[in-house]
């Protein structure tokens, strides 16, 4: 997978330093950050589809062309509903874990040492149920990348079909590097403040965008291969 990601990186390189530098650029004058960086993940997920799937390039001409290389216009506003919808039942996957493991009191509401802690038992058992999910309907969102069935029963018959190897590149890839951008983002913020300078604060933003457009490339990736494996059998 890595493999197939890197050499996908470097034919758009283009398409990825425009990305981060818009997403930089809109992050310092809106402080939306939210917002900003799920659009934009989602977008880089549904052009990594393409590049991965239909082969079309995205250079430095028109790095966020709106056409595909057939003509026809690349599918942002279906793919973004249908990203959205499964951004949201994921995130209520990890939320009832909480949820439910603060229920059962395994975990602690409070926030003493032992609380938190504790909590960190909630991803150890939300993460698997969003890999399985995701690795199980996820194929909806390459199939919208390029206007093929987008059917809940076809993304359960190609999941089905390719659960574990999906499994194992989303722990590996976007799993793998969401986590280490989250550790690396900890230790570094506590040096950032009001007073940091302007340099400073740029190159933490930067970095902190990496760490999120690159889990979301890796996403796309992951799924783009399940897709085309299902669809080759």
């Amino acid at each position: 997978m890595y493999a197939r990601a890197f050499t996908t990186l470097k034919h758009n390189i283009a398409f990825y330093v425009v990305v981060t530098v818009v997403v930089v650029m809109l992050e310092s004058m809106m402080q939306a950050v939210g917002i900003v960086t799920l659009v934009f993940a989602g977008l880089t997920m549904l052009y990594t589809h393409r590049m991965i799937q239909l082969q079309e390039h995205y250079g430095w001409a028109d790095p966020l062309s709106t056409t595909g290389k057939n003509g026809d216009k690349v599918p942002i506003f279906g793919y973004c509903l249908r990203f959205l919808a499964l951004f949201v039942i994921l995130t209520l996957v990890l939320s009832l874990c909480f949820v439910l493991l603060g229920q059962l009191g395994v975990i602690a509401a409070g926030d003493s040492e032992t609380g938190g802690a504790s909590n960190l038992l909630a991803p150890l058992f939300g993460i698997p149920l969003f890999v399985v999910l995701l690795s199980l309907i996820g194929t909806v969102l390459p199939a919208s990348a390029e206007r093929a069935n987008t059917s809940l029963q076809a993304a359960l018959k190609r999941g089905r079909a390719t659960l574990g190897k999906t499994a194992i590149n989303l722990l590996i890839g976007p799993i793998a590097i969401a986590a280490l951008g989250f550790v690396l983002q900890m230790a570094f913020a506590s040096g950032i403040s009001a007073e940091s300078g302007f340099l400073p604060k740029l190159a933490y933003r930067t970095a902190a965008t990496i760490l999120t457009i690159l889990p979301a490339m890796l996403a796309a990736t992951a799924l783009s291969i399940a897709y085309l494996d299902a669809e080759s059998r």
